[in-house]
């Protein structure tokens, strides 16, 4: 199957994304506006914020012009977790330089509710229950990556080119789920409103760029894991 994006790329499917579960696929930015559709016919159409611009490479992401983590861009989508068990997928390039530097949250920090991940070095992720996240340690890149959550009960799982970071850790689960959507490039605030700890680089050309977000309502497995990978990972190099 073949797949146009807005800018003219093409790419050539020998295999499909899996659909069980899915929640929501951003999976072709837009080239203008504001609004990232779904694709999943769910219709949870996000939201992009700031300032963030579009860039055509590798057939077009969302670039946050973040120079810090106190800046404006992120996107934003209509959706909150509420389970224990939840896949977030996302296809993206960054290489903070100011941290916090949120890759994704949909939390309540001082109250322990809801999921968030998080950068605290250019070689860790943090990812999990507010105030109890679990730690994966990552080579620094600004090269895109394909990245998987995996959150299964109290199991933290984490992938990245489809592969398995280190093995499957033990979490705490949150007290409750958060209703303030789910940010992709920002967090929260720890009162729970707002929006704060920006993905970003003070090096334009290492500034964030998503290009692929995905939701699911289940564990995806590793063979699923797998299967979206070779979906996207000629579109990107990977």
């Amino acid at each position: 199957m073949s797949i146009t994006f807005e800018n003219g790329f093409s790419i050539t499917q020998t295999t499909t994304l899996v659909r069980s579960g899915l929640v929501f696929n951003l999976f072709t930015a837009p080239s203008s506006g504001t609004t990232w559709i779904d694709e999943s016919g769910n219709g949870y159409n996000a939201i992009i914020s700031g300032s963030a611009t579009y860039v055509s490479n590798n057939g077009g992401g969302i670039k946050l012009n973040n120079t810090s983590n106190n800046g404006v861009d992120f996107i934003s989508v209509p959706y909150n977790i509420a389970s224990t068990t939840t896949t977030i997928e996302i296809v993206a390039s960054f290489n903070p330089t100011s941290y916090w530097a949120t890759i994704w949250g949909n939390d309540f920090y001082n109250s322990s509710l809801g999921y968030m991940a998080y950068m605290l070095s250019a070689t860790s992720i943090n990812y999990g229950r507010p105030n109890s996240t679990v730690q994966e340690t990552i080579t620094a890149s600004n090269s895109i990556r394909h990245w998987v959550f995996v959150l299964n009960g109290t199991n933290r799982s984490l992938y990245l080119n489809g592969t398995q970071i280190g093995s499957t850790q033990v979490g705490i689960n949150p007290v409750g789920f958060a209703t303030n959507n789910l940010y992709f490039g920002s967090r929260h605030s720890n009162v729970g409103t707002g929006h704060i700890d920006k993905l970003n680089s003070s090096i334009t050309a290492n500034q964030p760029v998503f290009y692929q977000m995905r939701v699911y309502s289940k564990a995806l497995s590793a063979a699923e894991i797998t299967q979206n990978f070779n979906v996207v990972k000629g579109t990107y190099g990977l």
